[in-house]
């Protein structure tokens, strides 16, 4: 698994989602997306098409800002590149970085998971959904995966392109409430939380770029309890 380092750009301001009525082709034929994620959810029924963002282009704006420039698709189109299938398809996904008294929480995706199966990973993550601001999505999906409760908003602090699985993430810091006190959903085998220095292996290439970020949103936290 390769650990080449993803791209980051710091937020220090949410980034604006600016979205395109123009529709999105893959570059490959269509049927053979649909042949693929059959027979992909053939082996794993948990699998759901729901519609996500296709990301056009990422733009810097002025006083820590960005502009990603998106359209809506479905899940599919990027899924199917675990089955071999390339659309072109760069997804918008949203990851935390959710902390507790300098410790982070890490998951172990179950092998049946379409990325990065049997890798650790800071949790949780998932796909933008359109509708739904990704601050909010991502609180969400906190709750649905890990089964704990944020203890303040999240807190958008850097894109992240990760060139292996082809997505643009928005990763946050979220403060955690609590231990999680229940077992994870199925896409995560187990769950930790654990020092930046203790972080189990193997890992995906995406907490590789991510492990920069939590440094400093759990300084920023050790900071703000010494004042």
């Amino acid at each position: 698994m390769t650990t080449e380092t993803p791209r980051i750009i710091w937020l220090r301001r949410p980034a604006r989602i600016a979205v395109s009525a123009n529709p999105w082709r893959p570059q490959c034929d269509q049927a053979a997306i649909d042949e693929a994620w059959a027979s992909m959810s053939e082996r794993n029924p948990r699998l759901v098409d729901g519609p996500c963002w296709h990301v056009t282009s990422v733009q810097r704006d002025g006083h820590g800002g960005a502009t990603i420039h998106v359209v809506q698709t479905t899940y599919r189109m990027g899924a199917v590149r675990t089955a071999g299938v390339v659309s072109g398809f760069r997804g918008l996904g949203v990851k935390a970085i959710a902390h507790l008294n300098g410790r982070c929480l890490v998951g172990r995706r179950a092998m049946s998971c379409a990325t990065y199966p049997g890798a650790w990973e800071f949790a949780p993550g998932g796909s933008a959904e359109p509708g739904e601001d990704p601050s909010t999505g991502i609180v969400r999906e906190l709750m649905e995966e890990c089964a704990v409760a944020a203890a303040s908003p999240a807190r958008q602090q850097a894109l992240l392109f990760d060139g292996a699985a082809g997505n643009w993430e928005i990763v946050h810091g979220i403060e955690l409430a609590g231990e999680p006190d229940a077992p994870p959903n199925w896409e995560y085998t187990e769950l930790r939380l654990v020092e930046l220095s203790e972080m189990p292996s193997p890992v995906s290439p995406c907490t590789h770029g991510m492990r920069e970020i939590a440094v400093r949103v759990t300084q920023r936290e050790r900071h703000l309890r010494q004042r």
